[in-house]
């Protein structure tokens, strides 16, 4: 009895095609695997039951209907990037079978050539390159010790929120994004006396707790060292801030992570406002590091940044 079931889309406007490519996936199971197969004849089908269900893997002919040549392709990974496709054609032609695998495709058939045997292994290994590929991507942009995003991917979501906020504010409204840069007050302490292991028990234990604190539209992420960053999209003024920032602050110590009475973590946090401060993220960075440190300074928990500063 196979272990598992691999759920496939099939997009194929050819019905002797289409009939042969499920004969194929109903035979033996190779790998200890069964497949679910659906199938679409375009481009815009395929895209509307992908956005409904969840598949392991896409088979895709380049030229249907209502889409042909590496548009169809570009199109729908652009959309569904997390599944990976493999490009099953009649075009036995190299140039294509390179530019396919450039724009997102993790394998190429010709429909000569293909076996059963042939393709489940396909299926297999491309599923398996697409899952070490997300796995890797994340190493990439998340920070080990708490998984939350890191720097690059903080500047990468920022610019996104930038952009989402510039299209928002089209027929005169005033949407706004505000970046927030946190630092702990006194964490040294906690690394020089309680030791280094009691200091990343603090931080992997206050990221989830960081991340509770707001919508998932938004994002929290981890500079380096015990420094954190924020970016709190679709505000309207300085009062939405003023209430995360709160939750942030209310969350630190609910409960106390290290279990001590005579500790209890505080931190200093500086607010700039997009577009109001800075267009350019990186001056809206620099603009709320500069508000964190003025709240530091004046033993004030938050600051937002001001001109004269």
């Amino acid at each position: 009895m196979p272990e598992k079931r691999i759920s496939v889309l099939l997009v194929e406007d050819n019905p002797g095609d289409a009939r042969l490519i499920k004969e194929m996936l109903s035979g033996p199971a190779y790998f200890g695997v069964a497949y679910q197969l659906s199938h679409d004849e375009t481009l815009n089908a395929a895209i509307q039951t992908c956005s409904n269900n969840h598949f392991d893997i896409i088979l895709l002919d380049l030229n249907l209907p209502d889409s042909t040549g590496l548009e169809t392709l570009e199109s729908l990974y652009g959309l569904f990037p997390q599944i990976p496709i493999i490009i099953l054609t009649g075009l036995n032609d190299a140039e294509l079978t390179l530019q396919s695998v450039q724009h997102g495709a993790q394998d190429y058939i010709t429909k000569e050539e293909c076996t059963s045997q042939l393709l489940t292994r396909v299926i297999h290994y491309a599923i398996e390159r697409k899952r070490i590929e997300a796995q890797l991507k994340h190493l990439a942009t998340h920070d080990p010790l708490t998984a939350l995003p890191n720097r690059a991917l903080f500047y990468d979501r920022l610019g996104q929120a930038t952009k989402h906020t510039i299209r928002k504010n089209t027929g005169g409204l005033n949407w706004k994004a505000a970046v927030m840069v946190m630092d702990l007050n006194n964490f040294k302490w906690i690394n020089d006396s309680l030791g280094h292991e009691i200091g990343d028990k603090v931080l992997r234990q206050l990221a989830p707790r960081l991340r509770g604190c707001l919508r998932q539209s938004d994002t929290v992420a981890r500079l380096g060292g015990d420094e954190f960053a924020f970016i709190l999209e679709g505000i309207q003024d300085q009062t939405d801030c003023i209430f995360v920032v709160q939750k942030i602050l209310k969350s630190l110590n609910e409960p106390n992570i290290l279990n001590r009475d005579d500790y209890r973590l505080s931190a200093s946090i500086g607010i700039s406002i997009f577009p109001d401060d800075a267009e350019g993220i990186d001056l809206l960075i620099k603009y709320a590091d500069k508000a964190m440190y003025a709240a530091k300074r004046q033993s004030d928990p938050f600051r937002f940044y001001m001109n004269s500063e």
